[in-house]
């Protein structure tokens, strides 16, 4: 390579030559999220995950800016972040036998990678690295088990699998991909460039064109400047996940669009908007209506930051999400099948067949925003920190008048979206409420990915065909598809895991994330039972789900407990990674001292230990007893 020659490189090609990472460059710090997304993109363009070989075209991973030393070592730029991680998954697949990266002035990292590629054993080192307990490379540590255990979603959304579970066909396949179609844009910089400057225009340049936003260009092609107006001014509030289309939109009251309560939609606004004039046939213009900024002459200007409830955050970002209107609108308004596919790397980039007239899809995009805000749960807190508390919230718009001054004044909040007024009921509709959320959000810790969500899909279809013609959406009719698709899943699910084929009761971390969830949300549906037959069900309180991406092992693995199946369902529960690794090998009296933010099942199996300052056999085999009974008992809990 060249000293000013930009290269597209394969892997393999990357890793023939030697890199060093400067001293001015921050820590590794990917997380889950990145790490697995990696791993999902390159399964997903490899022959393992295309559905035809022949499509397995190269992937492009992104760029790798570089400066060669004196010493022909090239020093890493940009891209740092992305090669540690490629290292790691390339030590992992046998691709590399020894490290390519070093660090000026970072011993702990140092001894990292050398203990990585001399040690015969990744779960022995994973563990050597969670006892020394070194900040310095906690996330690197955290990676060792990401890399291994993180479920990559299968193209058709009913499977998942990791790089431990796959076969050796599959992981030499997956490696030889990596090494020979994977590619990334190496640019090496003059010898003579000043780095510090350089840093400053990489970190103050733009952001790329995303495809959806060419997609949107090529929809708006054959549009007036009035039909332009509109269709971007739609799409822009569309595109803003977390916040209510209500505000990103517009603001309308007795004849606008979403109605004198701002829990309706009358497309008959857009439809009667006079195209020659530019305005809509009621007391308000074009621009007036779909200006966001806009204030009614009753509304006090100042109280405008206090109208909507905000900080809840959206459960997909846009580009899949309008991937799923998209496939929703080719398969209900055009009867084309399953025409697109879920996943935004998928992105046309051409006017779709099925969009022949842009206005009407634009205003179907908008009807399937104002569902999914009204009928898919969102999440307050930070739910990417698996440990910080969080809320799941289910919640439609409504108006709020009050007076001031003597005069008469609204402004827009967010109520439960089943409740009947402004407050929580203690009743049946808040009761199903509630239960809508905590299956909504069982869903979404359980099936993370914004790539495949066929549940939410299956949801919004549900609720586009149901509302057609104007009907409302009845809470006991949304419980009942939500528990339908849950249940056809859980029917669906293999009724053997892992290499060694255990039962699914008997799986150990190989036992699917879906499972251990849906057993909390039993308990907590048990507990609701003034006569429940499931011991302990009524010590549940309410809890929230969380992002727990874990199977922990109650007693140990590392105990020597032959006549125990450490693998038992009775003996596992579903804990964050971060937990996992602090807890590893303390005893079952230790970990059970944890008593807050706990899921149902884990807190039963803690509260047991407490009471009886022991964890064995005889404690896993009646927990088991009792999982096999809450299981026998779905028929009576469910809303079927």
């Amino acid at each position: 390579m060249s000293s000013t020659e930009l290269l597209n490189k394969t892997i393999e090609e990357v890793w023939a030559e030697h890199y060093v990472i400067p001293l001015y460059q921050r820590n590794f710090a990917w997380t889950e999220d990145q790490i697995g997304q990696l791993l999902q993109d390159i399964y997903d363009h490899s022959p393992n995950g295309c559905s035809k070989e022949d499509e397995c075209n190269n992937y492009y991973l992104g760029s790798l800016v570089l400066l060669q030393r004196r010493d022909g070592i090239w020093e890493v730029i940009d891209g740092q972040q992305r090669l540690t991680a490629l290292q790691i998954i390339c030590r992992y697949l046998g691709i590399l036998s020894s490290p390519r990266l070093t660090y000026d002035s970072r011993s702990s990292v140092e001894r990292f990678f050398k203990g990585l590629f001399d040690s015969t054993s990744w779960e022995t080192f994973r563990k050597e690295c969670q006892r020394r307990a070194d900040s310095k490379i906690s996330r690197l540590t955290e990676s060792l088990d990401i890399v291994e255990n993180y479920k990559i979603q299968i193209r058709d959304g009913k499977a998942d699998i990791t790089l431990k579970d796959m076969s050796e066909k599959k992981k030499s396949c997956l490696s030889e991909y990596i090494c020979n179609k994977v590619i990334l844009v190496c640019t090496p910089l003059p010898n003579d460039t000043d780095v510090a400057a350089y840093f400053e225009i990489m970190n103050n340049r733009g952001e790329q064109l995303q495809a959806h936003e060419i997609l949107k260009a090529l929809l708006m092609r054959d549009l007036n400047t009035c039909q332009s107006y509109i269709f971007s001014t739609i799409w822009d509030a569309c595109s803003q996940m977390d916040i209510p289309i209500q505000k990103s939109l517009f603001k309308l009251r007795t004849n606008g669009l979403f109605g004198d309560n701002f829990d309706s939609l009358n497309l008959e606004v857009i439809d009667n908007a006079d195209i020659k004039n530019r305005s809509i046939k009621s007391e308000y213009t074009i621009d007036q209506i779909i200006d966001s900024q806009f204030v009614f002459d009753d509304c006090d200007a100042e109280e405008e930051n206090e109208d909507v409830v905000s900080g809840a955050q959206s459960i997909i970002d846009f580009p899949n999400f309008l991937m799923q209107a998209l496939r929703l609108y080719a398969d209900v308004e055009k009867q084309t099948g399953d025409a697109v596919p879920q996943n935004a790397d998928n992105m046309p980039i051409e006017k779709p067949d099925f969009i022949s007239d842009s206005m009407d899809f634009i205003k179907a995009l908008l009807r399937i925003r104002v569902l999914f805000d009204r009928y898919v749960v969102k999440i307050q807190g930070d739910g990417d920190d698996e440990e910080n508390d969080v809320r799941w919230r289910l919640q439609r718009p409504t108006k709020y008048e009050y007076s001031k001054n003597g005069n008469t004044y609204f402004r827009v909040g967010l109520v439960n979206t089943f409740s009947k007024n402004h407050f929580s009921d203690n009743d049946e509709r808040e009761n199903v409420n509630n239960r809508i959320v905590k299956l909504e959000s069982m869903l979404q810790v359980t099936f993370k990915s914004s790539k495949y969500k066929d549940w939410l899909y299956a949801l919004v279809r549900w609720l586009y065909k149901e509302t057609k013609d104007n009907k409302s959406i009845e809470y006991d009719s949304l419980l009942k598809m939500l528990e339908q698709w849950v249940l056809k899943y859980y029917q669906s699910l293999p009724t053997e895991c892992g290499k060694e084929k255990k039962p699914i009761l008997a799986a150990g971390t190989y036992t699917p994330h879906f499972l251990l969830n849906f057993i909390d949300y039993l308990y907590w549906l048990a507990s609701k039972q003034e006569k429940t037959t499931i011991r302990f069900a009524n010590k549940i309180s309410d809890f929230q789900f969380r992002y727990y991406n874990s199977v922990e092992h109650h007693l140990p693995q590392s105990y020597e407990n032959t006549d125990v199946d450490l693998d038992s369902i009775g003996n596992l529960c579903l804990i964050s990674r971060r937990k996992n690794s602090s807890l590893n090998d303390k005893g079952p009296e230790e970990k059970a001292k944890i008593e807050e933010g706990l899921q149902p099942k884990r807190l039963i199996m803690y509260r047991i230990t407490r009471n009886k300052q022991h964890w064995g056999k005889n404690e896993i085999e009646e927990h088991q007893k009792d999982i096999e009974e809450l299981i026998d008992q779905i028929p009576n809990l469910l809303s079927l």
